[in-house]
């Protein structure tokens, strides 16, 4: 192809006055004339810096530079066309560009498998992974455990249930570890050869309508733990108008009054589901993974019965956290002590990343990581029908399927912000008080908190008899929000747990107010200065050194502090407020009760 050279113009340039008779320019191809040949002037030619192409030559635009034109233009609108409209917006935001676009304001699933180590996502490579790993001893492991989870925070040594075990940890020695190992595998295999499916797949909602393929669980089904399910059900399907499909499930021995089962079944348009397995010792956590194998559900949010929402859990599946490993689980008072054998056991380090989950609520999707999320709810129904493998290494569900995710070297999500306390300003036996005292957290408390001999911190009584306890647990973070690292989510839950045990309380003042860590992210390292404390009366959140704000005499000038707020404040003046505040009179009554 001959390359395209444009038409240059030249210039005559005079040597002295030119004359009015004279041309001043003329191009390359002008003929001279023979009259001028005496004239005073010399022609100097003189390129032009500008090109001049001819009419007859039009501007061509070569495939190749139509393709990297394009190329360029998508790769610019893609994600105009990801996000939605309304979205989009926060792009020309005048601060857009001054935040940081690493979505660390949103905790990143985590706990799964390095990716470099190139393990499939298949149930048989994971497996064989778990079992190819080595296996240690307690003083072989313990330096780099205690490096990343260290004594002195979170109060790791005064939590009760790591009272006495160290030394149980320290005896599972290697042939113990693969024995554990081994014994994961063949349950697997026993679940596999008796039928039932391990990894999920879309022949499993073969015969399941679209339209219950998401749902609620809850548990529940006798005395005031039923009492407490119906203000629940109540929340759900009169003040939040939620449409989701709702399974009950129960033990064979409970809700056998036929008119108390067509109440619910027309009342709250739930399902009654037996599942059988009723522990003699009074736990019954194990029926949480009963009923979630049992579920035709592929997706569901758990609720215990003592936990009331605050917003349709419908939401929640729409939110960047579930999104990212299809499960979230909200976290719990405490973190891991180094030494416990289970580390050693799934063959991971431990780790200050995550909390420790409590399971009064959590959302799941079997479909998640490939479908081997369904497999990690028979490993943990493994785990928990073996006390006698992993009483000692985990305090129930809410253990259980954290370890199942580690030993699959799967990752999961963690809700984006800590709980907070509620509760009021009155006494654990309802008389008036100048100081706060906990009931409950924005996510559920313990049981274990009941137990005065198990105090934390004993001497701080007197200063933490301030909140009568239940927790708040916060929502998680909407797709409109993916970018500000200022949102923070609303209420989600309400759970009673310690609310539930106290009688005689005012309930004006039972969920009259808040606290919580300023500075309460999930992944936040300040949270070490916020400790949560049960005093054996009350549930109190003590800020260690002086308040961090700005301003404030002797500051630490790192923000963080603890902050009160009047829970109508936080939930704001509408229906959800009001109805707490009537559920709080009817709570009291339902414990008042013998």
């Amino acid at each position: 192809m001959t390359p395209f050279t444009p038409q240059i113009q030249y210039t005559r340039l005079p040597t002295s006055s030119p004359s009015p008779s004279i041309s001043p320019t003329s191009t390359l191809n002008s003929t001279p004339n023979p009259s001028r040949s005496s004239s005073p002037f010399q022609l100097k030619l003189k390129s032009s810096p500008l090109p001049i192409m001819s009419s007859s030559k039009r501007f061509r635009i070569r495939p190749i530079q139509a393709f990297l034109t394009i190329s360029i233009l998508a790769i610019c609108l893609l994600p105009f066309l990801h996000y939605k409209r309304e979205e989009v917006k926060g792009y020309f935001q005048s601060d857009y560009l001054k935040i940081d676009l690493s979505q660390q304001h949103i905790p990143q699933a985590s706990g799964g498998i390095s990716e470099h180590l190139n393990i499939p996502l298949t149930l048989e490579a994971r497996l064989h992974y778990l079992l190819s790993k080595p296996a240690l001893y307690q003083w072989e492991a313990e330096l780099q455990n205690r490096h990343n989870c260290p004594f002195y925070t979170f109060s790791r040594n005064t939590y009760f249930f790591h009272d006495g075990k160290p030394e149980q940890w320290e005896k599972v020695d290697p042939t113990e570890i693969r024995r554990y190992r081994s014994k994961m595998v063949d349950y697997l295999r026993t679940v596999e050869r008796e039928g039932g499916q391990l990894v999920w797949d879309k022949s499993m909602e073969k015969d399941v309508l679209p339209e219950d393929r998401r749902g609620i669980i809850l548990t529940g089904g006798e005395g005031k733990t039923l009492a407490r399910l119906k203000i629940s059900l109540h929340m759900l399907r009169h003040v939040l108008h939620s449409t989701l499909p709702i399974e009950v499930y129960h033990f064979p021995d409970e809700l056998q009054d036929p008119t108390e089962r067509q109440k619910l079944e027309t009342e709250f348009d739930v399902r009654l589901k037996e599942v059988g397995g009723k522990s003699s010792n009074g736990k019954s956590w194990h029926i949480k993974n009963s009923a979630f194998l049992a579920s035709n559900f592929t997706e569901f949010v758990y609720m215990d019965s003592d936990n009331i929402p605050l917003v349709d859990p419908r939401t929640l599946f729409d939110s960047i956290e579930y999104k990212q490993s299809g499960s979230v689980f909200w976290a719990d008072l405490n973190k891991d002590h180094p030494d416990n054998a289970i580390f050693r056991i799934v063959g991971k380090t431990c780790t200050d990343d995550h909390w420790p989950a409590e399971a009064g609520q959590l959302l799941f999707d079997k479909r998640g990581n490939n479908g081997l999320n369904l497999a990690i709810l028979h490993l943990s129904n493994h785990m928990m029908t073996n006390p006698d493998l992993y009483g000692f290494l985990s305090y129930g569900d809410k253990d259980t399927f954290r370890y199942s995710f580690y030993a699959l070297g799967l990752p999961y999500q963690q809700a984006p912000k800590i709980f907070a306390t509620t509760g009021g300003y009155q006494t654990q036996n309802g008389e008036s008080s100048l100081d706060f005292c906990g009931h409950s957290s924005g996510h559920q408390l313990l049981p274990f908190y009941l137990k005065p001999h198990l105090l934390v911190n004993p001497q701080s009584k007197a200063e933490a008899n301030k909140t009568k306890t239940i927790v708040i647990q916060w929502g998680l973070t909407p797709a409109s929000a993916r970018h500000d690292p200022t949102y923070h989510p609303p209420p989600a839950f309400l759970h009673t747990i310690l609310a539930k045990h106290r009688s005689n309380l005012q309930p004006s003042k039972l969920f009259s107010h808040i606290k919580r860590p300023r500075l309460d992210g999930i992944s936040e390292p300040l949270l070490v200065r916020t400790l949560y404390e049960f005093t054996g009366d009350c549930f109190a959140l003590t800020l260690k050194g002086p308040d961090g704000a700005p301003g404030v005499e002797n500051s630490m000038g790192d923000g963080q502090g603890v902050d009160t707020f009047a829970l109508r404040d936080v939930l704001g003046d509408g229906h959800v407020w009001r109805e707490v505040k009537r559920i709080s009179e009817e709570f009291v009554k339902i414990n008042s009760n013998s």
